[in-house]
């Protein structure tokens, strides 16, 4: 079986979200920091303790739920004078324990629905059990 080869990490717009590594997610914090903020993404600590929490999330909870726990962050945060952005580590310590039931919650929704679509009859289906 061959499997088909995957855009840079770095065009996260090209990948799909399930594809995505820390190199994808830094660059989609990147991304969003310019467009929401019009500000350059500049790590807390640094980028590799940045990239770290971010493995981390991604190995323990997969890059779906970690997307969502990024978007609803960057939702939530209101910028202050000494804060006008925040970065993942800020997202990781102070809004984790807020934002990370809501994304696995959204997660295990969509799941839910997409197993019932599956299992759900079609009308041809139903006829002919009928």
């Amino acid at each position: 079986m061959t499997r088909t080869k995957l855009p840079p990490a770095k065009a996260w717009r090209e990948r799909n979200v399930a594809d995505w590594n820390t190199v994808s997610f830094t660059e989609y914090l990147r991304d969003h920091h310019a467009e929401l903020y019009g500000l350059p993404y500049v790590p807390a600590k640094s980028w590799k303790a940045e990239m770290g929490m971010i493995k981390r999330m991604i190995d323990e909870f997969g890059p779906e739920v970690v997307k969502r726990f990024i978007d609803e962050s960057f939702r939530e945060y209101r910028p202050t004078r000494e804060y006008p952005a925040p970065t993942f580590t800020f997202m990781f310590t102070y809004m984790r324990s807020r934002n990370l039931p809501k994304a696995l919650r959204e997660s295990e929704r969509v799941a839910r629905d997409e197993k019932a679509e599956v299992s759900a009859m079609s009308a041809e289906e139903l006829v002919d059990w009928l």
